[in-house]
């Protein structure tokens, strides 16, 4: 988001080389171990993820040698964005392996997805505030995937350990499954938002909230566009709920911070923050905007 009465932009220029648009394809392959608690619709979300991932890495090559940077570097996580948002998913194979134990399966998904030069393009000549959002937002996506990929390796763990709780184990991989499924709605929801529709990300995000009622993730990046809508009061709510389910993300405070000071709620803001410095005492445009924000009270 662009800082508070901010009236430059901050940012180098960063620009494409002239030249024909070009399409490549990627084929990324991975696999996942089905357990015998979970479904196969859901085990092969979870190959398909992984083998897009692997298409994903294999287009940030592409997308990295077309950016030509004046006088700045795009960061790597920019790329992960900018790739992650505009490579397209064009048709998915499957093959199940059982294993030997008779319980469960080896899902292996071949991906072919396509990635456009122009779209490169088209993210570079965002404004530098929409493409600082949509990093923001995959990397808390990320990390919430990460996580939820950690607890399901653990839940294996305990399966093969202690046998004796499957029962206890498997309703707790039926609730992973839910966190799993309201993580992929927010990586479909990145990808309206970054192609511009923003009203089908926030349903998607609805979606996400309604399969994971706790996660903080799709409250903040729900918040972010509420925000970029003009719901500015959307925007506070889901910022509120962000904060509640993760009070150690300085973003969130900051974010609601703006919110604010849309609402002409100045006092609000400048609480706000001062809650993204506590957590950031680094952050300038934090400083910057509760300074304004002060000016605006005196």
């Amino acid at each position: 988001m662009k800082k508070f009465l901010a009236a430059l932009i901050c940012g180098s220029l960063l620009t494409m080389p002239v030249a024909n648009a070009e399409i490549q394809t990627y084929v990324g392959t991975d696999e996942y171990v089905m357990s015998e608690f979970e479904t196969i619709d859901v085990a092969k979300q979870r190959a398909k993820q992984k083998a897009e991932r692997n298409a994903q890495e294999q287009a940030g090559v592409f997308v990295e040698s077309n950016v030509e940077v004046v006088n700045m570097m795009v960061t790597k996580d920019e790329i992960h964005t900018m790739t992650g948002g505009i490579l397209k998913v064009v048709d998915v194979q499957y093959q199940l392996t059982p294993l030997e134990d008779g319980k469960s399966l080896v899902v292996r998904a071949t991906v072919k997805a396509d990635i456009d030069s122009d779209d490169v393009t088209k993210w570079l000549n965002r404004d530098s505030g929409e493409r600082s959002d949509l990093v923001a937002q995959n990397l808390e996506l990320q990390k919430a995937i990460s996580d939820q990929e950690a607890q399901i390796a653990e839940l294996k763990r305990q399966l093969a350990e202690k046998p004796q709780d499957a029962e206890k184990i498997s309703e707790q991989f039926a609730a992973e499954d839910k966190v799993f499924r309201s993580n992929s709605q927010l990586e479909e929801a990145g990808k309206l938002y970054y192609a511009g529709d923003l009203n089908g990300a926030i349903n998607l995000c609805t979606r996400a909230i309604e399969l994971n009622p706790s996660s903080s993730a799709a409250y903040s990046i729900r918040g972010v566009i509420n925000y970029r809508l003009n719901n500015f009061n959307g925007a506070v709510a889901d910022f509120n709920k962000a904060i509640e389910f993760n009070p150690n993300d300085y973003k969130n405070f900051y974010n609601r911070g703006l919110a604010h000071v849309k609402l002409k709620d100045y006092r609000s803001a400048a609480e706000d923050f001062n809650g993204a410095l506590k957590l950031n005492p680094n952050d300038e445009d934090s400083r910057y905007n509760r300074d304004l924000c002060y000016r605006a009270l005196s």
